[in-house]
This record gives C-alpha cells, structure tokens and sequence, in this order.
C-alpha cells in the first residue's frame, strides 16, 4: 500500500513542480469533518467546479524539525475548511492517514507510515497558523471555519520535547536548485522568467517539442492547443527517427502512454526503425526513460544499441560529435550526457560520462556561456545546465563557476524581459531557445530532469476525427478528444477555469481510479 501511495504522490508532484496551484474538485472534499478521513475515493459525476481559492500549505513536525509536507499551493473550492483540506493531502496520498473529531486533529500518519498523535496530557498537540495567527491561541480566538483566497495554512506538530511553538522554524525553506551538497538558491528572477517564458512558448508555438517543454513544466495548454498537436502527431504516420522520439516524448507528457496513442504504438515503431544515427539514438534513449517504458532486450533499437551507438560518436577530447572525429558538439554532448545519466552506473557508460564532463568543462567562456558555431548560445547553455542537472552535478561545481558567475546568470543574459529567450543575446526570443532555457530552469528548481516521469503513466488516447477541426474561440467549451483520453490527458497545472478546469477535473478524477485500483490490488 505504501509503494502505490509513493506512486500516485510522485504523480501529483508532476502537477506540483512549477510551483503553481493544482485545481481539486470538491467531490474530493466529501465527509472530510468525519471521525476518520476516509481512504476511498469519491464516486466520480458530472459535478460543474465551484469557485476556486488558492492556498499554500505546509506541515512540520518541531522536534525532529522535519517537514512533513514542504510548502505547496493548491486550488481548491471556495468554503473548504481545515477538514476537507486535509481530506484531500489524505485522498492523494501526501499523507497516509489523518484521524480528526470535529474540528480538531486526533492523529496525522505521514507518507513514511510515521504516526504523530496528539496527547495534551503529555505535551503532544497539534496546532494550526494562519497567516502568522496560531490557533488556538488567545482566548476567544476560533480557528477560521473556511479559509480566504491566498492564505498561508500550516500545521504544527508540537509535542513534549518543545517548550514552545518556534513559528520561524515553518516558514517557507530557502529553494534549492539541486539535491545536491552546496547547490545555489532559487531566486524570483528565476521563478519570473520561467513563468513569463513559458506564457510566450504557449501562446506562440504548437509544436511536439513546445508541448513537450510546457508537459515537463506543468503548465496548461487549453484543449484547442493539445488537440491540435496531438492531431498531427496522429497523423503522420511516417515521422523521422528524430520526429518519432519527439512525438513519443510530446505524447508522453500529455499523460499518454506513447504505447497506446489513437491506435499506435510508438514505441513498437521505433524499435526496429532503421539506421538510427547518435541524434535519433539520443532522442529515442530519453524517449525510452522518459517514461520506463519496457524495451525488448534483442529489439534492433534496445536500450543497449542505442547506448553504443551514442558512446561510439566520443571523440578522444571526451566530446561527442555527429561522427566520431568531426568536431566535438556542445548541444550534443549535453544531449548525450542527460540521455546517459541513468546509467552512469554501468562501468563503461561512467567513464564515458566523466570524459565528457571534462570536455564540457574545458569549452565553457569566461562568462559562464558555452557557444554553438563560435557564438554564445542559450540552446548550448541551456542543455548543459539540464545535462548537469540530470546527473545531479551542482552548479557550484568548481569546473562550471568563475568567480560569481555561474551557469544560470549566464542562461539569464538570454532572456527578453517578460517573454521568451533568444539564442543569441539581444536578439527577439525564438522556440528552441526557450524551450531549452525553461527545461534548464525547471531541472535546476526541483533538483531533477523534468523529461523524466517520477512514475510511469499507462493510459490510452484517441482523437475524434469526426468533430470538425474548425472551432471558432467562442463556441469551443469541449476539447477534441474523446471521453478516454479527456479523462487520462495531463495538461500541466491547470486553473479552475473553462476547458483547463475540464482537464484539472479529469486527471485528479484518473489518479483517484488509479488508487482505488492499486488499493484493490493490495
């Protein structure tokens, strides 16, 4: 049971990432004032999404001073009080289990399976604070009945070992870019760009690569944005091999299995594509892990042929190139690096890493800036940072520093105020460059590569070919899809408003049926 509550957590944490508020419908916030919060899911419905307020919430635990949930924003219904907020942490598996009596909080079971209950006869209580406020606190003072749009709610565990409430000790943690020892902070400037930058990608380029980005980021398209692109991965039935991986990889993160998209399976056509050069085989590796998908071993495009045919194009400098021989590429080089990070393990695939590493070290400016054809690039910086990322090296690493500068000051010489990113500086934003710029600013803000699924998705997808494809912007209030996959589609994190209200709907009612199933497993 814990392992499929770890799965569907890493699931919402996909809709968590960018930092922006996850829409909850209020089915989810039934009978949450009972005894017991219960663990079964709400019988799904036709229920029209009330009025939203967004809240961030956290849980601590004082005495081991430990979160036991970090600061999250979340949407959720206007009225919803401490009960059904914790019903839903309950329901989705941030928490293992919550007891309450009325009002008041019996008991708290984290993740972990770690009880921590409340015991005033020895000091164990828990309290809340709303915006500062403790409750309970002075007398007469009632905890509110329904929380306000833009509260901050957190929940103390406090117990004999204190003397006190160190309210200092729950305030929001200072971000780090990495998991790794010495990373740097996350600054709001970062935070901006990649909000603004992922508006500007959105409004402008309906690509299988911008969807990817913005799947990755968990930001929303509408469904006019997600069916369109999905419409012509659907049908081109003849991609590229590099067309193909970037199709799998779009299709991926709109919450589709690529193994079951409208009738294909595209990652049985990729297997035995022919002639896969390092670019295809590059694409198709992190295709592949993207989302774990299962490859056959003796495929003629397995894992492990792809795997030599990358290390095959190293150089003696430790770079790789398009051909072993040719000049060493930084992108590709990056792109190789991210694709061989899960198996740095392996006893070849590691000092192939390290060499490479070297290389890249050796070819960044005295600015930080790393160049593609002599010239800085934001594409090239961009992927060295998600590279670098992807194998857990933090950027205070002394070989990509100079002085204070460090990789992402220079990716930020990129960015147009407000928009996107260009891939030479002072130029207007263009989409590779801004796509590569937010997939390194996501990596460096939750520590981890964002082309990589916490948990493996399995659903199905088919696009209705018999709607019309002309939809005026007035009358369109229903996507393109059909039941199936508006039910199984991820759309990033979604407002409580028109057709992404739809979707936000739809994949919480999914991961709801996806943990009743595991829990009938069980």
């Amino acid at each position: 049971m814990k392992r499929c509550r770890r799965l569907l957590s890493a699931l919402l944490a996909l809709l968590l990432l960018s930092g922006g508020p996850v829409s909850v419908p209020s089915s989810v916030l039934a009978a949450a004032d009972s005894d017991v919060v219960s663990e079964s899911a709400p019988e799904s419905g036709e229920e029209s999404l009330p009025s939203s307020i967004s809240l961030t919430v956290s849980i601590f635990e004082n005495v081991g001073r430990r979160w036991l949930l970090s600061p999250t924003q979340l949407s959720v219904p206007d009225g919803t009080g401490l009960g059904s907020l914790l019903s839903v942490l309950n329901q989705y598996a941030f928490l293992e289990d919550v007891r309450m009596d009325g009002s008041e909080i019996l008991s708290i079971t984290d993740e972990d399976g770690d009880v921590f209950p409340a015991n005033p006869s020895v000091g164990n209580n828990w309290i809340m604070v709303v915006n500062g406020i403790e409750y309970p606190g002075e007398e007469g003072l009632t905890p509110p009945a329904a929380f306000s749009d833009g509260d901050t709610v957190q929940l103390v565990y406090e117990s004999g070992g204190t003397a006190e409430t160190d309210l200092s000790a729950v305030s929001t943690p200072d971000r780090t870019l990495s998991s790794a020892t010495g990373s740097l902070p996350w600054e709001d400037s970062y935070e901006y760009a990649l909000t603004t930058g992922s508006s500007w990608l959105r409004a402008n380029v309906q690509t299988p690569f911008a969807l990817t980005v913005l799947g990755a980021c968990g930001v929303t398209v509408d469904h006019r944005y997600l069916t369109q692109v999905l419409r012509e991965i659907s049908e081109d039935t003849s991609p590229s091999g590099t067309q193909l991986a970037q199709d799998i990889l779009a299709v991926t993160f709109s919450g589709i299995s690529a193994e079951n998209f409208s009738g294909r399976d595209l990652i049985a056509e990729m297997l035995p594509y022919p002639d896969l050069g390092r670019i295809e085989s590059i694409l198709g590796l992190i295709a592949y892990d993207s989302n774990q998908y299962e490859i056959p071993t003796d495929a003629l495009n397995s894992r492990s042929a792809m795997l030599n045919v990358i290390m095959a194009g190293q150089n003696e400098d430790g770079g790789i190139a398009q051909v072993q021989g040719e000049e060493s590429s930084v992108i590709l080089t990056a792109f190789a690096l991210i694709s061989l990070a899960p198996y740095r393990d392996d006893a070849t695939v590691g000092p192939c890493i390290e060499k490479a590493l070297g290389w890249l070290a050796g070819e960044m400016g005295e600015d930080c800036l790393f160049s593609d054809q002599q010239l800085p690039s934001c594409t090239a910086t961009g992927a060295v940072i998600l590279a670098l990322s992807s194998l857990s090296v933090p950027l205070t690493d002394e070989r990509f520093t100079v002085g204070d500068q460090n990789l992402l000051t220079a990716l930020m010489q990129f960015y147009n105020e407000g928009t996107g990113f260009s891939e030479r500086t002072g130029r207007d934003p263009d989409a590779e460059a801004t796509g590569m710029a937010l997939l390194a600013l996501e990596s460096q803000r939750t520590g981890r590569n964002p082309l990589v699924l916490s948990s493996p998705i399995t659903g199905s997808g088919t696009i209705d070919f018999s709607v019309s494809e002309t939809v005026s912007e007035e009358s369109s209030s229903e996507p393109l899809l059909d039941q199936e996959t508006r039910m199984k589609v991820r759309v990033g994190l979604v407002a409580a408003v028109g057709g992404a209200a739809v979707a936000a709907l739809a994949m919480l009612g999914v991961l709801l049926h996806w943990r009743n199933k595991y829990k009938k497993k069980k």
